[in-house]
């Protein structure tokens, strides 16, 4: 089933690995492998023994039965079961540079009115949704600036003239209009909907995160079974994400910037890095 997560065995030992600053020697001695045999794990050209992935759990500091059930491709996360009374989600999902990219439309039920969050999996098919659901568009939300969720802003800011938001410590992505800061606490909204910034970096050095009711736009801060890379801190990035988003209600939907929708619930029971 592991095919159906953004991330597999090897690269969730990889990016435990790399956000610890250990490499492959010193890695591969400690949990008494071969260099070449960790290197062909992290390529997905080895399948490890049960026995190593407890030894590799155990020195990159992972929950080992959790990272088992992905090496063993046992669990990905239950689709939605249930529409919600107050709000919809609209999954827009296009390849960037070759992989996949999802971007969100929140609507507000009661008022039609809707964000966008994230822009670049393809501009084009989020105004054709937007067009289609006939939505009163007030807010681009962007959980990081990194071009593959980006790089569509200056097409969607000139098509629907609304407001961008991005942390005040996040780099500023090319834009055809001036963003609007935010920091951790505060609150858009999106008709009734009040969406709640929550501070998620580590992967990026202002990443956030946009919660309201029961569900969560969570960028690259984490997916299901695992993490953004740690490009700036893995401890933030880690810190973050148990604190600020795995404290939500186990029934919290977390939508990611790639790969399935998961759950609060579902990551603190399948996710090794927690």
């Amino acid at each position: 089933m592991a095919y159906a997560l953004e991330d597999e065995f090897g690269d969730i030992i990889g990016k435990a690995r790399r956000g610890q600053n250990m490499s492959h020697a010193e890695t591969a001695t400690a949990a008494g492998i071969s260099e070449s045999d960790l290197s062909r794990m992290e390529k997905y050209t080895l399948n490890p023994t049960e026995t190593q992935v407890y030894k590799l759990a155990e020195v990159l500091n992972l929950d080992g039965a959790k990272l088992l059930s992905i090496a063993n491709e046992e669990w990905e996360p239950e689709p939605i079961q249930h529409s919600d009374d107050a709000l919809e989600v609209i999954t827009v999902s296009a390849p960037v540079g070759g992989w996949p990219v999802n971007a969100y439309i929140l609507i507000c039920k009661a008022t039609n009115e809707a964000a966008i969050i994230d822009t670049a999996a393809s501009p084009d098919q989020i105004l054709k949704q937007l067009g289609t659901h006939k939505v009163n568009t007030t807010a681009i939300l962007l959980t990081h600036s990194h071009s593959d969720h980006t790089d569509g802003l200056p097409r969607l800011q000139s098509a629907t003239k609304c407001h961008t938001y991005i942390h005040k410590n996040e780099p500023k992505p090319r834009s055809a209009g001036k963003l609007q800061e935010l920091e951790h606490s505060d609150i858009v909204k999106v008709g009734e909907l009040k969406v709640t910034v929550l501070d998620t970096p580590g992967h990026t050095p202002g990443g956030c995160s946009f919660h309201t009711e029961k569900v969560a736009f969570v960028g690259d801060a984490i997916f299901a079974g695992s993490v953004g890379g740690p490009n700036i801190s893995y401890q933030d990035e880690i810190n973050s994400v148990r604190d600020n988003l795995l404290t939500l209600p186990d029934d919290v939907r977390l939508f990611p910037g790639h790969g399935p929708s998961t759950t609060v619930g579902e990551e603190k029971l399948h996710n090794p890095f927690f």
